[in-house]
């Protein structure tokens, strides 16, 4: 089935000229929730109370370094190669540098297995990310773990507790945070799915931007038809214009509209007028 036949993008409205990718997968119409790529258990921890959500350890920190190593030489050459890598609105890095020096958050759709990679090289900028706990049990829970992944808590009380403080001890040594407020990964999805509120309360606690980052489909032409298979899509990661939060705002009316209008500035940079999933998951 052509994926212009499923109703999300019967009823997606986008720019003229906007690529939007085919890659014979069928994707959900009602589930914004549902896990298409499912991660390979190998481990069994248990990410309770007990557990460290944040390694300050030298070796951590030496792994760390290598991992980010890597991402920018032979995993972001292959990064380019594959998916012709290109960046857009870079300089609004360099507009707000003052305004970023204590923090931000950055939010994105979660769309390729290397997004967040991409996403780091675009920033030139080392990332904490909360994932899925099955992620970092899986396959590529080391490299997960020190490129910045923090398991999401058991859900627990007092779990989600120290999950929160690890993250307020990273905003507060004014380290970078992304999320991808879609919480799951539909490869080369087009229409923008509904966000969690987690990361715009966070902002809101914290008083930090909050960076819109659209991941993007370019077709697969010239050289880069040797590099990959014809139906995947050449990426293009475009930053927005920075969203502030307002403290002075009651914490909920605020949340609310944080979420909105990232999630408006995100369809934007990806060229969608009129998107086919709700903005909220509420």
């Amino acid at each position: 089935m052509s994926v212009l036949e499923n109703k999300r993008y019967r009823d997606l409205k986008l720019e003229e000229g906007v690529y939007v990718p085919d890659i014979g997968m069928e994707y959900p119409e009602d589930d914004p929730d549902a896990r298409l790529v499912p991660a390979v258990k190998v481990r069994d921890l248990k990410f309770d109370e007990n557990y460290a959500f944040i390694d300050d350890s030298f070796l951590f920190r030496i792994q760390r370094g290598f991992v980010y190593f890597m991402i920018h030489t032979v995993y972001g050459l292959i990064n380019r190669l594959r998916f012709g890598l290109r960046f857009e609105g870079r300089d609004i890095l360099r507009k707000y540098r003052k305004e970023f020096s204590d923090g931000i958050m950055s939010v994105a759709n979660h769309c390729y297995v290397w997004d967040g990679m991409a996403i780091a090289l675009c920033l030139n900028h080392r990332l904490w990310i909360p994932m899925l706990s099955d992620h970092i049990n899986g396959k590529s829970h080391w490299h997960l773990t020190h490129f910045g992944g923090i398991p999401l808590a058991d859900g627990t009380i007092s779990a989600t507790k120290k999950f929160n403080e690890a993250f307020d001890t990273l905003h507060a040594r004014k380290d970078w945070v992304h999320i991808f407020a879609e919480a799951r990964n539909w490869h080369f999805y087009k229409p923008l799915r509904p966000f969690q509120k987690g990361a715009f309360t966070m902002a809101y606690k914290w008083n930090c931007p909050i960076l819109p980052i659209a991941l993007t489909y370019r077709p697969r032409t010239g050289f880069f038809r040797l590099t990959g298979p014809a139906r995947l899509p050449l990426i293009t990661v475009r930053i927005g214009e920075p969203i502030f939060p307002d403290a002075t705002k009651p914490r909920r009316e605020e949340v609310d509209r944080l979420l909105r209008a990232t999630h408006a500035s995100i369809c934007s940079l990806a060229g969608i007028v009129e998107n086919s999933w709700p903005a909220s998951r509420d």
